[in-house]
């Protein structure tokens, strides 16, 4: 993996300063500590730091060839079949490494190259031939890239956040509608950031940029809509069960391709295990593999990935994790540059160190869940769709609306006796139900915690506006297919894909995710929601595809999803210790939160009536993000109105 910048002035006379390109650059040094580089071309600057892992001593980037230059982070699977079609059209190759295939696809193909691409990647490509600049980013977000404009009108491009704001030109203020979609779901959705002029490149999209046009627009395009293969139409799995299979198998060998030392994450449930079992069946030595647990039990399931590495004979190693103070606060802010309230990018990240200590390159099962309807919510769904479809809409609002009005509300009760919620959720749609329960605070919550001044500064925005929006863009007339959209195009780039990149590239290590193949996601979204979804089983494609390589522990256990014990971890800090740190703190310097709000959440977290662990984990990083970006000032200099 690496780090790519870009710089382009605002005019065509001006020069790019080559210490603040260095500068912006070298905050990308984690992603890329084997090499760097730097191309100025008067007007335009491109830096690179690169992590070598095929073609070692070679693929020195940025690289030039006949007037177009390249700064490119990923892997392209498919390098060496292009390699071949390009060297048949008569193309000389220098090395064996992928960025010279894709440069050499882009002076044959120019944009069109990107849909020849099977990997993940964002490349910037500067062409003194056509006097253009063209930024691209893959199909699923696997590979970040940022880019804003200056106070000065230059362009800047950047793998990660902070190479932008390094620059002195860029006006550091906060985004109303960001700070929404962070308490509400964790992370900042794309194509936001938490900077209002700072912005992401979605997934699938490109930027071509006409360097002789003054004015210089940055629209970006999609060139891959996964709307148009979101669909129902195969319904049974002797249609499909075979072709999942082989495109799976086909994933995972195509990311085992390296020069330098690999393995794979392995959690003991069914994702991660089917990688590693078909890695071991296509490696000639025992495959490493690397696991993480709790100190906690119910949250720990290393036990299981010990139990299937010693029957499959991998080389395996367990490391374990015990967090109970506030130590990584810092560490995460730095990480991933905006506030980003997973609390499993922790054990990620130390997951991610271990392993960069034996290998360069891990496979993971992220993705899986989001293709296959893995999570616990997509089941709780599934049921209530049934229901739904029992009785007309008119019904069943206004009586489930009721029952939930007369329900109590059992918070402290178990969970079998806690129906208000679920009555709740069956009296309005899918998709706000969904949005409810993913949410990592409650609407009604983020209502006593929001001051005045933010409620007025959203305008009304909701992160569940964005899940609408996405909604209504699904071809299909199942919410099931509608709840699967919505997560491709928020939670999986925005959420496991940014913890994943930031949390292994901060340990200089690549993570590969073939779950996220685009022929095997292509297909397999056409399937039914219903192959996958049982009273008895979730991810039935992948369990009858791969059950001949694993034992039956990994395929009939039920799915643990990895998470850290955030709820008890903050009961064991003292309350009085959190309260100080967001009455006191920058959080509270803004204005933009009730402390009142605030201490009531932690009163009924710490005396065990409410589990707010996660709003209260949001409110630190929060504060832990406004103290390095911003001291103490007021909202009326931070904010953006």
């Amino acid at each position: 993996m690496c780090g790519v910048v870009a710089w382009v002035k605002a005019t065509t006379d001006g020069k790019v300063d080559e210490s603040t390109l260095r500068s912006m650059t070298a905050t990308l040094h984690h992603r890329g500590p084997d090499g760097e580089g730097y191309y100025i071309d008067g007007n335009v600057g491109l830096g690179h730091k690169r992590l070598s892992i095929l073609d070692v001593e070679n693929g020195k980037q940025p690289l030039e060839s006949d007037g177009v230059v390249l700064s490119y982070n990923g892997e392209i699977y498919n390098f060496k079949q292009l390699k071949c079609e390009l060297e048949a059209l008569g193309h000389v190759f220098a090395s064996q490494c992928d960025s010279e295939v894709l440069l050499f696809a882009w002076k044959e193909w120019g944009v069109s190259a990107v849909h020849k691409l099977r990997g993940m990647f964002a490349f910037v490509i500067y062409d003194k031939r056509q006097n253009t600049l063209f930024v691209a980013r893959d199909r699923l977000g696997i590979k970040p890239l940022h880019w804003a404009r200056t106070s000065q009108g230059d362009l800047l491009f950047a793998s990660e956040l902070k190479a932008i704001t390094a620059h002195p030109d860029i006006e550091k203020q906060l985004n109303p509608c960001a700070i929404e979609d962070f308490f509400s779901l964790g992370y900042v959705a794309d194509p936001k950031t938490i900077f209002k002029e700072v912005f992401k490149l979605p997934p699938a999209h490109v930027i071509s940029i006409d360097l002789s046009d003054p004015a210089r627009d940055v629209t970006p395009e999609c060139y891959w809509e996964i709307e148009n293969f979101v669909s129902d139409e195969i319904t049974r799995e002797q249609d499909i069960g075979e072709e999942f299979a082989r495109l799976t198998e086909e994933a995972i060998t195509l990311r085992m391709v390296a020069d330098v030392p690999l393995g794979s994450f392995l959690s003991g449930g069914i994702d991660s295990s089917v990688i590693s079992a078909v890695m071991q069946k296509h490696s000639e030595v025992p495959i490493n593999t690397f696991s993480i647990g709790f100190d906690l039990s119910k949250y720990d399931e290393s036990f299981y990935a010990k139990q299937l590495a010693t029957q499959l004979g991998f080389k395996h190693l367990n490391t374990s994790v015990s967090i109970n103070d506030l130590t990584f606060m810092e560490t995460l802010v730095d990480i991933y540059d905006e506030p980003f309230a997973d609390n499993s990018a922790i054990p990620t990240f130390i997951l991610s160190g271990v392993a960069a200590q034996h290998v360069k390159v891990a496979l993971s099962g992220d993705g899986a869940d989001e293709l296959l309807y893995g999570y616990r919510n997509h089941k709780m769904l599934w049921v209530e769709e049934k229901i739904r479809k029992c009785l007309p809409d008119g019904v069943r609002k206004k009586m489930f609306g009721t029952l939930a009005k007369l329900y109590p509300n059992l918070k402290t009760a178990p969970k079998f006796l806690r129906g208000k919620t679920t009555l709740n959720a069956l009296s309005g749609s899918a998709i706000t139900s969904y949005h409810n329960a993913i949410s990592i605070t409650h609407q009604n919550e983020l209502a006593r915690l929001y001051s005045p001044q933010l409620k007025a500064q959203l305008h009304g925005y909701s992160s569940l506006n964005m899940f609408d929006d996405i909604a209504k863009k699904c071809k299909s007339t199942n919410s099931l297919k509608a709840i699967q959209l919505i997560d491709f195009k928020t939670y999986l780039a925005g959420g496991i894909l940014t913890k994943v990149d930031r949390a292994s590239m901060k340990n200089s290590l690549e993570v590969r995710v073939p779950y996220l193949d685009h022929h095997l996601v292509e297909r397999t979204l056409a399937a039914s929601p219903s192959l996958n979804l049982s009273w008895g089983q979730t991810k039935r494609l992948l369990v009858n595809g791969f059950k001949h390589l694993l034992p039956s522990f990994v395929t009939k256990r039920n799915k643990m999803g990895f998470s850290s014990p955030i709820d008890e971890w903050l009961r064991q800090i003292p309350k009085e210790s959190l309260k100080s740190k967001l009455s006191e703190g920058a959080l509270a310097q803004t204005g933009l939160f009730s402390l009142d709000g605030i201490s009531i959440l932690l009163d009924e977290h710490h005396e065990r009536g409410h589990e707010h662990g996660m709003t209260i984990w949001s409110l630190l990083i929060f504060n832990a993000f406004l103290e390095k970006h911003f001291g103490t000032q007021k909202s009326e200099n931070i904010v953006s109105p």
